[in-house]
C-alpha cells in the first residue's frame, strides 16, 4: 500500500487529500481512495504561516514522508455523526479463519491441491476451493451456496464460482486417501502424532428423504431415526487427530469397515505395525482373528463384564485378588478406603487403577478362513472408584426420572436401552389390565450396582505394559468427541448434496476440518473446550473504521492471545492499518511453521 499527495482543484479554492492504493476486501480487487482530508488552501496557508501554495505542498508532503517513515504513526480520522453507512457494503469482517487456513497451509494443501489438478487437467482452483470449504465449516458450517455467501465476511478470501464447488466435491472424493496420507505424513511434522495405538469406530448420518437409494439406505441409525443413513468410520491416534475415514452404504454391517480400512492404511500409508483398540460390536470374532493372524497386527477390545461366562464373571467381580499396575502387592476391594499405600507412600484411592487378568480360549468357526478357529485372549479387568463413584451418580439421575415417569404412565414404554431411564420400570403385579400400573425394577438396580467401576477388555497382547492397555482403553472416549464435534460444531449434517460422490466429497472437508481443529488445540495445550476454541475463532472479527483503517471487533481473552502467541497474529491493538493485516492474509498462505511450545504430551518446539 502506498500513500500520496493528491489535491482538486475548483474555480474559487484548491483542496488537499492523502491518497491511497488499497485492495477492496469485499472484491478483492486493488482500487484508490482517500484515506484523510486535510483541507483547502487557504486554510493551510494560514496554518501553516506562509503565502505560497508551493510552501504548502512542500510542508504536506513532508508530513506524508513523515507518516511513512513512522513506525507507529498517530491515525488522525474525523467523522460526521450524522453521516450514514453506504447502503449493502460489509464493513465487519471475520478473520478467525485464517488460523486454520494457516494450519493448510502447513500441511501442504497447496501442493496437494496442484498435484490433484495437474492430473485432471481442470482449470477451476481447487486449492481455494478446498480451503474455504474447510475453514467455513469451523467458522460458520452450511450448505455450499451459503458458505459461499457467508464467506464475503472472511477478510480477503477469494471466492471461487458455485458451480466449480460441486464441480470438485466428486474429485475429492476420488482422491480422498491421497489428500489424507499426504497430510498424515506433513501433520507428522507440524504437531505431534502417536500411532502405536490407532482407535476405530463408527458413525452414520441420517438424510431427511422419503426413498432410499444406492448408497443412502435404510439402516440402524444412532439418532434412532426411521430415514436412509450412510455409514461413517474413522481412525484416530492417541492424540485425537484423524488419520482416515471410510465411507458406505447404510445398509451394510459395520464391523467389515476397520478391516477395509486397515488394509487402506498399509497399503497407502505405510503403517508397519498398529494396535487396533475399538468396541465389542466393531472388533468382533472376525477381526479379532484378521488382527491376531497378521504379522504386524494386534488389538483392544471393550468385553462387557454382563456377557462373560457365569465362571469368568464371578471371578471378574470378586473383590479378591486386585493389583496397581507396576506393583507387587495384592488388594481387596472391599477393604479399600480413602487413600491406598503404594511402596510405603499413601496415594488417594480415587487416583488409583486396580486391575486383575487372565488368559481365556474361544473356539469358534470363522466366516471369513471357512474353519474352526482356536483365539487366545488377555482378559483384564480393571476397577477405579472415580468411575463406580460417577456411574453411581449417573444412575441416580435415571431413577430419578423414571419416579417422575411413573407419575404418568401414559409415557411408560418397554425398552432394553439400558441408558434410557425407562429401562429401570417395570409393570407392578395387578389384576386390572385396563388401568396397568408400574414400578421401579429393584431387582434390576441392584444388579446393575454390581458392575460400577468395573471396566473390561480382551487383548492379543502379551508383553505390552498393562498401563498401556488400560490406559488405551480409557482413550477410547476421544473418537467418541470427534464424532460428537463433527455432529455438534461442525454440523457435517444435514448434507445438502445427494450424489456419492459429493457426499463423500462434503464427508472428507469435514474430516479435514476437524483434524484441523485437533492440531489447534493441541497447539492450545488443550487447555480449553471446544466451545471455547470454536466460538473464540467464529467470533474474532475486525471491524473497518475510514478508509484503510481497521479495529477490533471481538473480546480480548487468553485464548486470543495464546494464538496471537504461537501463530505471530496479533488482531488486539487498538487499530490496525490494511498494510498490517494483508502481510497477515499473506502469512497464513505460507508454508512456514507457526510455534508451538511443549504441551503435556511432550511435543517439541518447532
Amino acid at each position: 500500500m502506498s500513500i500520496r499527495l493528491h489535491s482538486t482543484s475548483s474555480k474559487n479554492s484548491v483542496c488537499y487529500y492523502i491518497k491511497e492504493d488499497y485492495v477492496n476486501p469485499k472484491t478483492n480487487k486493488r482500487t484508490t481512495r482517500n484515506r484523510q482530508s486535510l483541507g483547502n488552501l487557504a486554510a493551510l496557508m494560514k496554518q501553516f504561516g506562509v503565502s505560497t501554495r508551493e510552501e504548502v505542498e512542500a510542508i504536506l508532503r513532508d508530513q506524508i514522508e513523515q507518516l511513512k517513515a513512522d513506525d507507529n504513526p498517530l491515525i488522525p480520522m474525523t467523522f460526521n455523526p450524522h453521516e450514514l453507512i453506504p447502503m449493502g457494503v460489509i464493513n465487519s469482517f471475520n478473520v478467525g479463519y485464517l488460523f486454520p487456513q494457516k494450519i493448510l497451509s502447513m500441511l501442504g494443501i497447496s501442493d496437494i491441491c496442484r498435484s490433484i489438478s495437474l492430473k485432471y487437467r481442470f482449470k477451476y482452483d481447487l486449492e481455494t476451493i478446498l480451503r474455504l470449504l474447510v475453514c467455513a465449516r469451523i467458522i460458520a458450517p452450511a450448505s455450499k451456496k451459503a458458505t459461499l455467501d457467508t464467506a464475503r465476511s472472511f477478510y480477503r478470501f477469494p471466492l471461487p464460482d458455485l458451480h466449480d464447488i460441486y464441480r470438485a466435491l466428486p474429485v475429492l472424493a476420488q482422491e480422498r486417501y491421497f489428500i489424507e496420507n499426504q497430510l498424515y505424513k506433513k501433520s507428522c511434522g507440524i504437531c505431534q502424532r502417536d500411532t502405536t495405538i490407532l482407535f476405530y469406530d463408527c458413525t452414520n448420518f441420517y438424510f431427511e428423504i422419503e426413498e432410499a437409494d444406492d448408497f443412502r439406505k435404510y439402516g440402524k441409525s444412532k439418532e434412532n431415526r426411521p430415514n436412509p443413513i450412510v455409514q461413517y468410520g474413522m481412525f484416530i491416534d492417541r492424540n485425537g487427530i484423524p488419520i482416515a475415514d471410510l465411507c458406505f452404504e447404510g445398509n451394510r454391517n459395520e464391523s467389515f469397515s476397520m478391516r477395509e480400512l486397515e488394509k487402506t492404511l498399509e497399503k497407502d500409508f505405510g503403517f508397519s505395525r498398529f494396535i487396533v483398540c475399538a468396541d465389542a460390536a466393531l472388533n468382533g470374532f472376525e477381526n479379532k482373528i484378521y488382527n491376531d493372524r497378521k504379522a504386524n497386527g494386534a488389538y483392544i477390545v471393550t468385553q462387557p463384564i454382563k456377557k462373560l461366562s457365569g465362571k469368568l464373571q464371578e471371578w471378574a467381580l470378586d473383590p479378591q485378588g486386585w493389583q496397581i499396575p507396576g506393583y507387587p502387592e495384592i488388594y481387596n476391594l472391599n477393604s479399600l478406603e480413602k487413600t491406598v499405600k503404594i511402596a510405603d507412600k499413601e496415594v488417594p484411592t480415587k487416583t488409583v487403577t486396580f486391575y486383575k487378568d487372565r488368559w481365556i480360549k474361544t473356539n469358534k468357526k470363522s466366516q471369513e478362513t471357512g474353519k474352526r478357529e482356536v483365539l487366545e485372549e488377555h482378559l483384564i479387568v480393571s476397577f477405579n472408584t472415580k468411575y463406580r463413584d460417577y456411574q453411581r451418580r449417573i444412575r441416580e439421575k435415571k431413577i430419578e426420572c423414571a419416579e417422575a415417569l411413573l407419575k404418568d404412565p401414559g409415557k411408560i414404554a418397554k425398552t432394553t436401552d439400558q441408558r434410557n431411564p425407562r429401562y429401570f420400570i417395570k409393570p407392578a403385579d395387578s389384576e386390572d389390565d385396563k388401568n396397568q400400573k408400574y414400578e421401579l425394577n429393584i431387582r434390576r438396580i441392584t444388579e446393575d450396582m454390581r458392575y460400577d467401576g468395573f471396566y473390561a477388555v480382551t487383548t492379543d497382547l502379551e508383553d505390552e505394559d498393562i498401563r498401556l492397555i488400560i490406559k488405551s482403553n480409557h482413550q477410547r472416549w476421544e473418537i467418541e468427541e470427534s464424532f460428537r464435534i463433527m455432529k455438534s460444531e461442525l454440523e457435517t449434517r444435514p448434507i445438502y448434496v445427494s450424489r456419492r460422490e459429493a457426499i463423500e466429497g462434503h464427508l472428507l472437508t469435514c474430516f479435514l476440518a476437524l483434524m484441523v481443529y485437533r492440531i489447534i488445540e493441541q497447539y492450545l495445550k488443550e487447555k480449553y473446550t471446544i466451545g471455547q476454541i470454536i466460538d473464540t475463532l467464529r467470533t474474532l472479527n475486525i471491524e473497518q473504521v475510514q478508509g484503510a483503517i481497521y479495529k477490533p471487533g471481538f473480546a480480548r481473552t487468553e485464548i486470543t492471545d495464546q494464538l496471537s502467541e504461537i501463530f505471530g497474529y496479533q488482531f488486539a491493538y487498538r487499530v490496525m492499518e490494511e498494510k498490517e493485516l494483508n502481510k497477515i492474509v499473506k502469512n497464513a498462505k505460507a508454508k512456514n511453521v507457526a510455534k508451538m511450545k511443549n504441551n503435556k504430551k511432550g511435543a517439541e518446539t518447532l
